[in-house]
């Protein structure tokens, strides 16, 4: 059973890190509003540092890492994000660089969470890809 604090949504952002005097490019795995997935660099960091997150279009980010596993890090937010940032990162997801929707209310209408718009989105872009891969192969 996952007992998160709120739904993480997958995403592949691109993010300048910084941690323990160390700073490397990374990619966000999965957001949500109280903390990310990062992949991080080969040497392990020590669990509990502090981490600073540059994301283009964002304010840096600061977080604490809680979990590493392989090239993979937890990293739990010390101030949650706002759901607009996370309608952004989404957005950034689906390739909306320029002329993003306002917000994802407005291209998915009115009804449901921000939660089940996300979770809407994502599957129905993998649906449409799947079909795409199974023609080209």
């Amino acid at each position: 059973m996952d007992n998160r604090a709120a739904p993480r949504f997958p995403t592949r952002v691109e993010a300048d890190c910084r941690s323990c005097e160390r700073a490397w490019d990374s990619q966000l795995v999965n957001v949500s509003t109280t903390g990310c997935m990062i992949a991080c660099p080969d040497q392990p960091l020590p669990n509990g540092a502090l981490l600073r997150l540059r994301i283009r279009g964002l304010t840096a980010i600061d977080g604490e890492i809680v979990w590493q596993h392989r090239n993979h890090a937890g990293i739990r937010f010390r101030a949650p994000l706002h759901a607009a940032v996370i309608e952004h990162l989404a957005s950034r997801e689906r390739g909306w660089e320029a002329g993003a929707p306002a917000s994802l209310a407005a291209t998915e209408g009115k009804v449901g969470s921000l939660a089940g718009q996300l979770v809407r989105r994502t599957c129905a872009s993998r649906e449409d890809q799947e079909p795409k891969r199974a023609a080209a192969g």
